[in-house]
């Protein structure tokens, strides 16, 4: 273990450098817990996904108590289910998202072994030499919690994603009288999210965007109205549902990550006789596209451009039965998740080039509000909590540096701004960095779990840019070239003539190799790959990666 007697460590392992792959470990001279284990996107080299570096956890697995996850976004859970059979440890979580991870499980072989624990926010219960208690945090999804940990080492509160909505339509508040308690126990260190610190708007709650959707679809009664949302945000979900009765609509949802939170949501107690009825009234597909167009309201995934959702397949004109054209218009019912802007560009370029009307929150800024906290909300927060240290997460370096920045303007002298892979020891509320261990995110490669580092992703980098050469010969029993060489080139443009001189080259490399009567075949592969990458960069400028197959017989 690293942690001394009555020291409390903090070891981020992601969300420090981007949005997503949040995950944080909190640890003693005896136990380690896990604060989240979610995903980051990628898009690069045919990975899509990334999972926060697990070789630490690894390495304290006998000492790990649980993970501990703050709420149901992929950024903070996602990676669970392809982590977990390399921790093996008991998982806590509150009712809703606890009902989307039973799903994800069910997906993978070992879904039996898991030990999933429904807790209930203000039951503070015993893991370990932990106190851990979750607290209701109003956000963007049903169930999210911030979480106290109580140890003999210290006291320390984690946020996750939050936000304050004194009236949700549908979910929890902030349970502020709680935060002011715990606040008047004793806070040594907060841990908070980072992701709105950038921005001067105000806190805007659901009710403004329930009455901004009705006005705007009220205005479009000759057209069909499409809202476009994250899939996890049922309270968004209901709104559109309650627009869609409201204006005489008839509402038909498109998407199957959008079916299966109204399937989670219906296993909880949050499923209310208003949600059933709303959610049993919903037209079909088809019922929509034989419908007019101003009597349908659909709701879909693909708010971010995403090229596997919903919204994406109808601007593509991929839907099985509706086709979007002039009768139609969009409403981007979300926030842009930085990095994603072009993704969302080119999808709204598609939608305009079919003549499709689109509305964003650039022109009509009550169609969402965030589910992350304004800087109001944040001095609040400090408020009750009255922590003695602050470290920012969530976020990427101008979103931590600015608040860490605010949090000292708002009277917390003790911050610091950690990095993923720092290991921060906190004592009476002092911070220091004692270590730093350096942390290599792992990509989802199809069923398989790689190393952002590997050699293999290393390899299609370098196809991707410089392309791929493949040479085959036949030896003889001694050693002379029996047939003429097979070359096959692969994302490096040569036309026919030079083709020809290439392969003349490629010929004479390989017989002055073979001259050379060297006796392992390893060796001569190796030394006329070599000779083969310095002609393409020659000729062509590209180091490509070169096999060289040779078969002796």
């Amino acid at each position: 273990m690293l942690a001394k007697k009555d020291e409390l460590l903090i070891l981020p392992l992601g969300g420090l450098e981007q949005i997503g792959a949040n995950c944080a470990m909190i640890g003693n001279d005896k136990d380690w817990i896990i604060i989240d284990l979610g995903i980051a996107f990628y898009d690069k080299l045919g990975i899509e996904v990334l999972t926060p570096d697990i070789s630490f956890p690894i390495s304290v697995k006998d000492h790990i108590k649980g993970i501990f996850v703050t709420h149901a976004h992929e950024d903070h859970m996602g990676a669970i289910p392809y982590l977990w059979p390399r921790l093996q440890c008991p998982i806590y979580l509150t009712e809703f998202p606890g009902a989307i991870l039973k799903r994800k499980f069910d997906e993978f072989p070992w879904k039996d072994e898991v030990k999933i624990n429904i807790v209930q926010p203000r039951n503070r219960f015993k893991v370990g030499s932990f106190e851990i208690e979750f607290v209701s945090l109003a956000h963007s999804v049903l169930g999210s919690c911030g979480i106290y940990i109580k140890t003999k080492a210290g006291t320390l509160f984690h946020t996750g994603d939050w936000k304050i909505d004194e009236a949700p339509l549908l979910g929890d508040e902030s349970d502020e009288e709680r935060l002011a308690q715990i606040g008047k126990e004793g806070v040594d260190c907060l841990l908070c999210d980072s992701t709105n610190i950038l921005e001067d708007g105000k806190d805007g709650f659901e009710t403004d965007v329930r009455e901004a959707l009705v006005r705007i679809v009220s205005q479009h009664k000759n057209k069909r109205v499409t809202v476009t949302c994250f899939a996890s945000n049922i309270a968004r979900l209901e709104t559109v549902l309650h627009v869609a009765k409201k204006t005489g609509r008839k509402a038909t949802i498109i998407g199957r990550s959008m079916h299966r939170m109204i399937n989670a949501v219906s296993e909880t107690s949050y499923c209310s006789n208003e949600f059933k009825n709303n959610i049993s009234a919903i037209a079909t597909e088809e019922e929509a596209a034989s419908m007019p167009p101003e009597k349908v309201l659909l709701i879909c995934t693909g708010s971010q451009g995403e090229t596997r959702s919903a919204l994406y397949r109808l601007a593509r004109g991929e839907n099985r039965v509706i086709k979007m054209g002039k009768q139609d218009v969009v409403l981007f019912s979300s926030k842009v998740i930085p990095g994603n802007e072009l993704d969302i560009r080119e999808l709204q370029n598609m939608l305009i080039r079919k003549e499709v009307e689109i509305v964003t929150t650039d022109t009509e800024d009550d169609i969402h509000v965030s589910g992350h906290p304004t800087k109001a909300s944040l001095a609040k927060m400090y408020k009750w909590l009255k922590p003695k240290s602050f470290i920012p997460v969530h976020g990427d370096a101008r979103m931590l540096y600015a608040h860490k920045k605010f949090a000292e303007d708002n009277g917390i002298s003790e911050t610091l701004l950690a990095e993923s892979g720092d290991i921060v020891k906190c004592n009476d509320g002092k911070l220091q960095k004692i270590e730093h261990r350096d942390i290599i995110f792992n990509a989802i490669d199809g069923v398989d779990l790689i190393p952002l580092n590997s050699k293999i992703l290393r390899e299609r980098n370098i196809m991707s840019c410089n392309g791929y050469v493949c040479v085959s010969l036949v030896l003889s029993p001694n050693g002379d070239i029996l047939y003429r060489p097979i070359t096959s080139v692969h994302g490096i443009y040569i036309d026919n003539e030079n083709y020809k001189n290439l392969e003349k080259l490629i010929s004479k490399i390989l017989k002055t190799e073979i001259a050379k009567r060297t006796s392992k075949i390893d060796t001569l592969k190796s030394e006329c790959e070599a000779s083969i990458k310095k002609l393409f960069f020659k000729n062509f400028d590209k180091k490509p990666i070169v096999t060289v197959h040779i078969h002796k017989k």
